[in-house]
């Protein structure tokens, strides 16, 4: 028999071309990968088919050592979802699921193991395999979603969250007890709730020695930076999520242009108190939920709230890219790369940021007083509103947040009240935060730049008799700028706020004096005591007098209103903070108050 050799078909370019409107008019309906396919088609009839041992290596390449990013479908997906896990199982099982189970959105999961030890690796290793066996459109038997009139009445004591997580518990009590699972455990489990080929998953793996391993921040900076799509939002792995509320958030926050970000209400699920046998912390945990439910009218009642308490979960939240990138990139200009987490940590005396590679965290800028040690959901909420993000949130409980005895936010001491009212303190006073000479002052026309412009001149060295001038007279040209702090408050709630307000004070003037005497090339007398006044250095003057005052009262009974204080001018500004944690205290205060009360402005409650 004669044997032809086999030449590569060839389609003229001339004739495809005349061809290919035609096409797309038939196929407009359909699906894109079949056009995305079928318009390969000249490509590869052009090639020889060949299928060598190599070909079938490179098709059998383990799944996590493939590269995703090297994949062609950048810009398809609608949202990416970092997820950084830590020793998360037994509930990562069910935090997956409902990643993969979510409905009317395409979404890129970037999943980022930080160190586990306790098989959290492998685990999403096997679901992602069970995922990706899935052809599209298949599976998904079983809904996450909530019946509608169920929804209306059970929404408010987390009723259907619980029996969603209920139901899953059980599914999964077998497969929970087992050291390891098998694929085909796994491949049955994600095929009752998921449908294939909807979403992209990535996943890496952090390997840090214990000595410096921490908490969520170089985790999710690492997604963070594999992450393509404009709309960005966050997962925890022990938490649950229902099976449309990615697509609900997105179109929240398409709907309006003037929006950075859009977040949920919560619910609470887990171990759960039986209504005969409270749990001790349960009660502090549901008021919670529901002072934070509260808040619906976005920024003007959010951004108020955070010096009360965390007025969102960060993690509930989906924002904007472009958002994070100009307002929350911790990077210095001229560092590469994004860093929108840190990651606070205490180690001996001070505290060190490791949401850096190990390059940056040698530098000594990064270490800090132990003071400046709280968690990472803090910082990034405070940093997000001073930088004036505008949020909404969305009036469901889309976020499910589970409860147990071992939970960080219980057991750890990042996250005591002591840590968190130092936050609070802190970027309440910080330089672009409302407190700081940044908002209180440059409406009037003095900005940091121009006290820079006045120290460089009282500091020149030529003849100038206008120099001269303004190195004798104090700040320069300039009147000295003045806060009053009132504190209003109780016992040791009143005693705490002004401790750490006095303290945070010092803290500013330390780095304020750093700062000064290394512009001027002059050494810092390290024996120095720095005080609100510096009366004893003639070469340094606070850019901002502090005077803190404590009132032990309950307020709304102030004597005199504000327009009747005696002293207040464009050079000095009064602040009135009310340290009340009860809702009916504050209540009763504005009742007083009315229209005294600046809300968002210079009247601030705290607790």
């Amino acid at each position: 028999m004669r044997r032809f050799h086999r030449s590569p078909v060839v389609i003229p370019s001339r004739l495809f071309a005349r061809l290919r409107p035609f096409l797309l008019g038939l196929f407009v309906k359909k699906k894109r990968p079949f056009l995305d396919h079928f318009f390969s088609l000249k490509a590869a009839l052009n090639m020889r088919i060949t299928t060598t041992k190599n070909n079938i290596n490179k098709r059998k390449r383990n799944d996590f050592e493939k590269n995703e990013d090297d994949s062609d479908d950048k810009g398809q997906f609608d949202v990416s979802v970092l997820l950084p896990v830590h020793n998360a199982l037994p509930h990562l099982t069910s935090c997956l699921l409902c990643l993969f189970a979510q409905e009317k959105v395409r979404l890129e999961i970037i999943v980022v193991d930080d160190s586990s030890t306790d098989g959290s690796f492998e685990r999403i290793g096997a679901c992602k395999r069970a995922y990706e066996t899935l052809k599209e459109g298949e599976g998904g038997e079983w809904k996450l979603t909530e019946d509608e009139k169920e929804e209306k009445e059970d929404v408010g004591n987390d009723f259907y969250a619980n029996k969603v997580e209920c139901n899953l518990r059980e599914e999964f009590a077998q497969l929970e007890e087992e050291e390891r699972g098998n694929d085909d455990t796994y491949e049955r489990i994600v095929r009752k709730y998921c449908k294939g080929k909807r979403h992209k998953i990535i996943l890496r793996k952090l390997e840090r020695s214990k000595e410096v391993r921490s908490g969520q921040g170089l985790a999710l900076n690492l997604a963070y930076s594999l992450s393509t799509c404009e709309y960005v939002a966050e997962m925890e792995a022990d938490d649950m999520r229902p099976q449309r509320c990615f697509y609900e958030l997105l179109n929240a926050l398409k709907s309006r242009e003037d929006l950075d970000a859009t977040f949920s209400q919560i619910s609470l699920i887990g171990d759960l108190p039986s209504s005969n046998a409270p749990q001790e912390g349960w009660i502090g945990m549901e008021r919670f939920r529901r002072w934070q439910n509260s808040l619906t009218c976005g920024t003007t009642e959010m951004a108020p709230g955070r010096y009360i308490e965390i007025p969102a979960m960060r993690a509930s939240g989906c924002y904007r890219r472009s958002f994070l990138e100009k307002k929350m990139n911790l990077n210095k200009e001229g560092e590469e790369g994004i860093r929108i987490y840190d990651d606070l940590w205490r180690i001996g005396d001070e505290v060190v940021d490791f949401a850096v590679s190990e390059e940056q965290r040698t530098c000594s800028s990064l270490k800090r007083n132990p003071n400046h040690w709280w968690p990472v959901d803090v910082s990034f909420l405070h940093r997000a509103f001073n930088s004036g993000m505008r949020c909404h949130k969305v009036e469901r409980p889309m976020y499910w947040w589970r409860q147990y005895a071992k939970q960080s936010t219980k057991v750890h001491d990042r996250c005591s009240l002591e840590r968190l009212r130092a936050a609070k303190v802190h970027y309440m006073l910080k330089e672009d935060g409302p407190l700081g000479f940044a908002a209180l002052f440059t409406a009037d026309g003095d900005t940091d730049a121009e006290v820079r412009d006045v120290d460089a001149l009282a500091n020149s060295s030529e003849p100038d008799s206008s120099a001269a001038k303004i190195k004798n007279s104090p700040r320069g040209s300039k009147e000295q700028k003045k806060l009053i702090i009132r504190v209003f408050g109780r016992g040791e709630t009143l005693n705490a706020y002004v401790a750490d307000i006095n303290r945070e004070i010092e803290l500013i003037r330390a780095k304020e004096k750093e700062e000064h005497y290394a512009r001027h090339k002059k050494p810092l007398d390290a024996t120095a005591t720095i005080t609100t006044t510096d009366e004893d250095d003639d070469t340094y003057q606070p850019k901002l007098l502090y005077v803190v005052e404590k009132r032990d009262e309950m307020p709304g009974l102030p004597k005199r209103k504000r327009s009747k204080e005696n002293g207040l001018d464009k050079n000095t500004k009064l602040c009135r903070l009310f340290a009340f944690g009860m809702q009916k205290a504050r209540e009763k205060i504005l009742r007083v108050m009315r229209d005294d009360f600046d809300t968002g402005g210079l009247d601030w409650f705290v607790a």
